[in-house]
Protein backbone atom coordinates (compact mmCIF):
# COMPACT_ATOMS: atom_id res chain seq x y z
CA UNK A 1 0.00 0.00 0.00
CA UNK A 2 2.89 2.37 0.68
CA UNK A 3 4.12 1.92 -2.89
CA UNK A 4 0.71 3.00 -4.15
CA UNK A 5 0.79 6.18 -2.08
CA UNK A 6 4.34 7.02 -3.14
CA UNK A 7 3.32 6.51 -6.76
CA UNK A 8 0.25 8.78 -6.49
CA UNK A 9 2.31 11.47 -4.74
CA UNK A 10 4.99 11.39 -7.44
CA UNK A 11 2.43 11.38 -10.29
CA UNK A 12 0.57 14.32 -8.72
CA UNK A 13 3.76 16.34 -8.49
CA UNK A 14 4.75 15.42 -12.06
CA UNK A 15 1.33 16.48 -13.37
CA UNK A 16 1.56 19.85 -11.60
CA UNK A 17 5.04 20.46 -13.01
CA UNK A 18 4.06 19.38 -16.54
CA UNK A 19 0.97 21.61 -16.55
CA UNK A 20 2.97 24.61 -15.33
CA UNK A 21 5.69 24.05 -17.93
CA UNK A 22 3.77 22.80 -20.99
CA UNK A 23 0.23 24.10 -20.40
CA UNK A 24 -2.57 21.96 -21.85
CA UNK A 25 -0.10 19.53 -23.42
CA UNK A 26 1.10 18.69 -19.92
CA UNK A 27 -2.23 17.06 -19.12
CA UNK A 28 -0.99 14.02 -21.04
CA UNK A 29 1.12 13.23 -17.99
CA UNK A 30 -2.08 11.98 -16.31
CA UNK A 31 -1.51 8.81 -18.34
CA UNK A 32 1.08 7.86 -15.73
CA UNK A 33 -1.81 6.88 -13.47
CA UNK A 34 -2.20 3.73 -15.55
CA UNK A 35 0.78 2.38 -13.62
CA UNK A 36 -1.34 2.13 -10.47
CA UNK A 37 -2.53 -1.27 -11.64
CA UNK A 38 0.86 -2.71 -10.65
CA UNK A 39 0.38 -1.65 -6.99
CA UNK A 40 -2.63 -3.77 -6.15
CA UNK A 41 -2.66 -6.63 -3.68
CA UNK A 42 -5.14 -9.44 -4.11
CA UNK A 43 -6.62 -9.08 -0.63
CA UNK A 44 -6.51 -6.11 1.70
CA UNK A 45 -7.22 -6.59 5.37
CA UNK A 46 -9.76 -4.54 7.31
CA UNK A 47 -7.19 -2.16 8.77
CA UNK A 48 -5.82 -1.29 5.34
CA UNK A 49 -9.31 -0.54 4.03
CA UNK A 50 -10.01 1.71 7.01
CA UNK A 51 -6.76 3.64 6.56
CA UNK A 52 -7.34 3.90 2.80
CA UNK A 53 -10.79 5.47 3.32
CA UNK A 54 -9.38 7.81 5.97
CA UNK A 55 -6.64 8.83 3.55
CA UNK A 56 -9.19 9.64 0.85
CA UNK A 57 -11.11 11.88 3.24
CA UNK A 58 -7.97 13.88 3.98
CA UNK A 59 -7.11 13.95 0.27
CA UNK A 60 -10.47 15.53 -0.56
CA UNK A 61 -9.72 18.24 1.98
CA UNK A 62 -6.39 18.93 0.23
CA UNK A 63 -8.21 18.96 -3.12
CA UNK A 64 -10.62 21.61 -1.85
CA UNK A 65 -7.71 23.73 -0.61
CA UNK A 66 -5.98 23.30 -3.99
CA UNK A 67 -9.17 24.34 -5.78
CA UNK A 68 -9.42 27.51 -3.69
CA UNK A 69 -5.78 28.38 -4.45
CA UNK A 70 -6.28 27.69 -8.15
CA UNK A 71 -9.45 29.80 -8.17
CA UNK A 72 -7.70 32.71 -6.50
CA UNK A 73 -4.83 32.54 -8.99
CA UNK A 74 -7.29 32.32 -11.90
CA UNK A 75 -9.20 35.38 -10.65
CA UNK A 76 -5.97 37.38 -10.60
CA UNK A 77 -5.31 36.63 -14.26
CA UNK A 78 -3.17 33.49 -14.31
CA UNK A 79 -4.08 31.98 -17.70
CA UNK A 80 -2.57 28.56 -16.97
CA UNK A 81 -4.81 28.19 -13.92
CA UNK A 82 -7.89 29.31 -15.85
CA UNK A 83 -7.40 26.76 -18.61
CA UNK A 84 -6.29 23.76 -16.54
CA UNK A 85 -8.14 24.05 -13.24
CA UNK A 86 -9.67 20.56 -13.38
CA UNK A 87 -6.43 18.70 -14.08
CA UNK A 88 -4.62 20.71 -11.41
CA UNK A 89 -7.39 19.93 -8.91
CA UNK A 90 -7.13 16.23 -9.64
CA UNK A 91 -3.35 16.43 -9.27
CA UNK A 92 -3.91 18.17 -5.92
CA UNK A 93 -6.07 15.23 -4.86
CA UNK A 94 -3.33 12.75 -5.78
CA UNK A 95 -0.70 14.77 -3.95
CA UNK A 96 -2.92 14.85 -0.86
CA UNK A 97 -3.73 11.16 -1.10
CA UNK A 98 -0.09 10.20 -1.41
CA UNK A 99 1.07 12.52 1.34
CA UNK A 100 -1.58 11.56 3.89
CA UNK A 101 -1.36 7.90 2.93
CA UNK A 102 2.31 7.85 3.75
CA UNK A 103 1.74 9.73 6.99
CA UNK A 104 -1.09 7.47 8.16
CA UNK A 105 0.52 4.18 7.15
CA UNK A 106 3.81 5.10 8.79
CA UNK A 107 2.08 6.19 11.98
CA UNK A 108 -0.24 3.20 12.34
Amino acid sequence: MKGRFIYTLVVGIIVWICILIFGKAGSASMALLAGLIFYRKKKYDEREYQLYYKTNNFAFAIMIIAMVIIDQLAIHGNVIMQENWLILSIAGFFIGQGLFGLILFNRE
